[in-house]
């Protein structure tokens, strides 16, 4: 007689046994699978991350005075300006609003750092550097 730990894993196991899959169910888990070149679409996240994190730091620092923005970092001007705007939601900004100059300084300098990141990591895979 088998004792009835035994009974019970065999009954378990076939319980939990997984399903058989068709041909196209197989074809179609293949096909869903995770792109492993998102690199060369998307590129390097590291780059992505560094750059943002890096950018938002010198914009944010009041020491660096090319960012300042009427005495305080262009970062901090940026988020009170959408704090600002976020309080009056219906209304939008004026084409004269200080927003406006700080979202494209913004938007470009973070453009610039993650340009040059990638062309910085690009050069060391190729070794220009």
């Amino acid at each position: 007689a088998r004792p009835a730990s035994v009974a019970s894993r065999s009954s378990v196991r076939s319980a939990v046994r997984p399903a058989r899959l068709s041909r196209s169910m197989v074809a179609r888990a293949s096909a869903e699978k995770f792109d492993t070149g998102y690199e060369q679409k998307f590129g390097n996240a590291w780059i992505l991350h560094g750059g943002l994190a890096m950018w938002s730091a010198v914009v944010c620092t009041p020491i660096v005075p090319l960012v300042n923005y009427q005495g305080e970092p262009l970062g901090i001007a940026f988020m009170h300006s959408i704090f600002r705007l976020m309080d009056q939601f219906p209304t939008g900004p004026k084409i004269d609003d200080p927003f406006w100059l700080q979202l494209i300084v913004w938007h470009f300098g973070l453009f610039t750092v993650l340009t040059l990141g990638t062309i910085g990591v690009q050069g060391k895979k190729q070794n220009y550097w």
